[in-house]
């Protein structure tokens, strides 16, 4: 007798899963309390199902929670559904919606990538929602919402949340103005994806990044300063863009167009760039990665992890201009305790090296490292990139700061370099 053949594991409506994964707990939670909200009203009439989850709500905190757990699931997974379980969840929530803005941060920032494509249009239509009603805390959601938006990924998914997020700042700007920190951390995202969307197919939706944060440094740049001396860089990439290039003109020549307080571009340079800002250019993924490496893999069995993350991170040419948001987080959020300093767990310098070898060295203090850390086992290395760092340094400081000093040639710069190998000196 043939065994009767195994029944196939049901597919949940919230996150993509294969046979072999286990139910995820938080889907089996959330369809439980939907289940809650249909048995409460099936058959009945609106206003009858109305009174009878107002009726649960009111028994206590756990009954008040599963309604609102179950009628936030039927947003994401039923759109047809979406705008009548939303007014009612406005209605008949007790906290401020104080459990639905924990349950869309948890999803943003553990099951994101897991989503299906309905629950990921939908909760970002929630949030839109939740913004136009003035819900306190939805400013955090945003600033969340705009983490997952990865640097160097011109995928159409990708585009599409840069674009949906950019929509609900443009639509709700009155609302932006309220919070200094949506306004920075807005500005710092946007001026940085503006990088990667030089394409011509991407030049309609550049222009749209390029307005609101022109908008946003012209009419809010006290908040703009809290990001500190990462606006003088995120602004230097963007400057041969017209309209910003004003910006970055007024910044260096005219500071107190910007605020009669603003004394120019050294008073930026002088305030450090919280860390805040460095990690959210980060992914929630890419973040527990990195720092698993950092804090859980040995140095020497670090090459299956880091090949992993180049294939699905740095793989495409677009995706190279993440290495410097990797690189930055690592040097100004990664700082391991000294037990794991005095271990055999994987340097950060070494992570630097993997990142700045397999492609152009920008950054000078991430370079510096690897050097120091080069000088005995790798002097090639070190060379080489000395070498590098004093032709690029001149150069990138030429280009941007519009000075007229004539441009020193190719032989010029190789003579200095030798001179400057010759006294010992490097400035």
């Amino acid at each position: 007798m043939e065994a009767a053949p195994a029944k196939a594991k049901p597919q949940g409506r919230l996150l993509v899963s294969t046979q072999l994964d286990a139910k995820d707990e938080l889907e089996e939670r959330l369809e439980r309390c939907v289940g809650i909200v249909q048995s409460l009203t099936n058959g009945l009439s609106e206003r009858e199902a109305n009174d009878a989850l107002t009726a649960n709500v009111c028994k206590g905190p756990t009954q008040h929670e599963e309604v609102c757990l179950g009628l936030f699931s039927l947003v994401l997974t039923e759109p047809g559904q979406a705008q009548r379980c939303y007014r009612d969840l406005t209605l008949l929530n007790r906290d401020g919606m104080n459990v639905v803005l924990v349950k869309i941060n948890q999803i943003l920032m553990e099951k994101f990538l897991k989503l299906q494509d309905v629950p990921r249009t939908q909760l970002v239509w929630l949030v839109r929602e939740l913004v136009k009603s003035g819900v306190i805390g939805a400013d955090g959601v945003v600033m969340t919402l705009l983490k997952q938006i990865a640097g160097g990924d011109i995928s159409t998914k990708n585009l599409w949340l840069a674009e949906s997020v950019l929509d609900i700042l443009l639509d709700q700007k009155e609302w932006v103005l309220k919070s200094g920190m949506l306004i920075a951390m807005s500005v710092y995202t946007y001026l940085r994806l503006i990088v990667d969307h030089g394409a011509p197919n991407l030049l309609i939706l550049r222009q749209k990044e390029v307005d609101y944060c022109i908008s946003m440094l012209r009419e809010k740049f006290v908040e703009c300063q809290i990001i500190g001396r990462d606006l003088v860089r995120l602004l230097q990439n963007v400057a041969r863009i017209p309209e910003m290039e004003l910006v970055w003109k007024d910044l260096l020549h005219s500071p107190q167009v910007l605020n009669p307080q603003f004394t120019g571009v050294l008073q930026l340079l002088t305030a450090r760039t919280s860390r805040k800002f460095l990690a959210c250019r980060l992914t929630p993924d890419m973040e527990t990665k990195l720092l698993f490496m950092t804090s859980r893999v040995r140095f020497g069995q670090q090459k299956r992890y880091q090949d992993w993350f180049q294939r699905q991170y740095l793989s495409t040419a677009e995706s190279q201009s993440l290495r410097c948001d990797l690189i930055r987080y690592i040097c100004g959020v990664v700082h391991p305790s000294n037990e794991v300093l005095s271990s055999d767990i994987l340097p950060r310098w070494a992570i630097i090296g993997w990142l700045l070898t397999t492609c152009t060295v920008r950054g000078r203090e991430p370079a510096i490292l690897v050097m120091h850390h080069s000088m005995k086992p790798h002097p090639a290395i070190t060379a080489t990139l000395l070498d590098f760092m004093c032709r690029v340094t001149h150069t990138h400081t030429h280009t941007h700061t519009h000075t007229h000093t004539p441009r020193h040639t190719h032989t010029e710069t190789h003579k200095r370099t030798h001179s400057h190998r010759q006294t010992g000196s490097f400035h």
